[in-house]
């Protein structure tokens, strides 16, 4: 195993930057209470901001969600640079034996390229977890329209292209990119990816690499696919992946959004381009002034938080940079430093202690039906720490949460998948978990799952006499199920 390279570090001033700026653009994102796991800027190839919130850090791999898009792409056109593909190829030409018999010919008219820009002939993503073989259940849903007309956006169509580099190299991509990017750019050479149901990488959403990693390849990707003078993706391929190949304005709420996409990436004001993936994985690159952007978070459930980092990135780095090295500020270099290396994982905000505390406390809570599933609840509160013991229809549980602090620990339930979806895992994953006093009788709470997926809960209990009601709402993907509703219960 080789080890990775540090990208080389600079003083924000050194390459035009000034670091109060830096400062200025990480408090926006905290005033508006993003839940940020890295920040990241790279300028004239060198970092000049690292800035993580514990537990996360810079050794540390990162579910990359849809930004895995990207590397998919990479890895085609890699193939097409070594003449083993074809942007013309179709995928019914590709994939024979997955054809139905009678097929639409909008089905047989399908193309690599169709899949790259997401212009595909379904109107909809064509698996879920329990779907065995997510290739061929792309190739074989019923169409809806001619392909290569619209955009829309269809995670199944990466996956058969990373299904795609497996046929015709007898390596998942991830594999494949190990010698062709991944050692050449100095990345980690054991980057992964989570698996779909039948074994395959699901390129479309689970590679799992550190910030720097991906603050590398976007670097690449930039650069027209050459670090350090090797050429690693073809650059007539990357240069036409990280341009414009179809409108998307139609199906997307941000304006960032709407700027038109490529192959795998996706095209931004500033004649910017970004990889994209659900919960702020994301790097943006805007060639124009030679700077990077990359971060990684956990922001399901909070909807415009893309276009949130973006505004302050816009309106407090961008206008501030300069052609020229700035005059040295080690004060405002040193609060910046200081900042950076205090950040921690967001917690509930409230009173850290309530009367109603001791009122509840060791009492159990007997549950009506409800479609969570719970039958009782009980809180221990102990000055800090307030632990939850509940039943509900997967057993009984534990959540031991820090008052006003995160507590990390092993989640609760362990039916959740780790490698490969729809396999449990069998422990349970790494989470933290908080909770404050919004109100005298109501406490908030909330856990992070951290591991090989993100996901995030949050539950309020109101205690009024001798009853509690209690409403949980759940942002993640096929995992946290039975933790969305309503329940009420009265003291036993």
């Amino acid at each position: 195993m080789s080890r990775p390279t540090p990208l080389p570090t600079a003083v924000p001033e050194s390459v035009g930057i000034p670091s109060d700026a830096i400062e200025a653009f990480l408090r926006k994102i905290l005033d508006k209470r993003l839940y940020m796991h890295s920040v990241l800027l790279v300028r004239h190839g060198k970092l000049i901001c690292e800035c993580y919130w514990k537990p996360f850090n810079r050794d540390r791999k990162h579910r990359m969600y849809s930004t895995s898009k990207s590397f998919v792409s990479a890895a085609i056109g890699i193939l097409i640079g070594e003449e083993k593909l074809s942007l013309d190829a179709t995928i019914a030409e590709l994939f024979p034996e997955w054809v139905p018999e009678n097929p639409s010919p909008w089905t047989l008219e399908a193309t690599v390229r169709d899949l790259l820009r997401m212009s595909t002939h379904i109107s909809r993503i064509s698996y879920c977890d329990t779907c065995p073989d997510w290739g061929k259940s792309f190739v074989q849903y019923p169409v809806s329209h001619k392909p290569g007309q619209v955009f829309r956006y269809d995670t199944s169509a990466t996956t058969t292209l990373n299904i795609l580099v497996h046929k015709l190299t007898g390596m998942e991509f991830t594999e494949f990119l190990r010698e062709k990017l991944f050692i050449p750019a100095g990345m980690n050479d054991d980057i992964w990816c989570v698996e779909t149901p039948c074994g395959h990488e699901w390129g479309g959403s689970g590679v799992q690499a550190t910030p720097q990693d991906l603050a590398k390849f976007a670097l690449v990707c930039m650069n027209g696919g050459r670090w350090n003078g090797q050429q690693l993706i073809p650059e007539d391929y990357i240069r036409a992946a990280t341009s414009r190949q179809i409108d998307n304005s139609l199906l997307n709420t941000a304006h960032e959004e709407q700027q038109g996409y490529g192959y795998q990436f996706w095209r931004m004001t500033h004649n910017a381009f970004a990889t994209l993936g659900m919960g702020s994985q994301c790097a943006i690159c805007v060639p124009d002034r030679d700077l990077v952007l990359v971060f990684t978070g956990d922001t399901q459930g909070q909807p415009f938080a893309l276009q949130n980092i973006t505004d302050a990135l816009w309106d407090t780095v961008y206008p501030a940079l300069s052609d020229m090295p700035l005059k040295d500020n080690p004060a405002a270099y040193d609060s910046l430093t200081t900042y950076t290396s205090t950040r921690e994982l967001l917690c509930v905000e409230g009173a850290l202690s309530s009367p109603m505390s001791a009122l509840v406390s060791g009492s159990t809570y007997r549950m009506t039906e409800n479609d969570l599933g719970w039958t009782s609840l009980r809180f221990d509160f102990d000055g800090d720490r307030a632990l939850l013991r509940y039943n509900n229809g997967t057993g009984a549980h534990e959540i031991l949460f820090g008052i006003g602090r995160n507590i990390p620990q092993a989640f609760t339930e362990t039916q959740y998948y780790d490698r490969r979806i729809g396999v449990p895992a069998g422990y349970g994953l790494e989470c933290h978990a908080s909770a404050a006093w919004v109100e005298d009788r109501s406490l908030l709470t909330r856990v992070w799952i951290t591991d090989t997926c993100f996901g995030n809960l949050k539950m309020q209990f109101t205690f009024d006499g001798d009853t509690v009601t209690m409403l949980a709402d759940k942002n993640a993907e096929w995992f946290l199920q039975g933790y969305h509703g309503f329940a009420s219960g009265s003291r036993a």
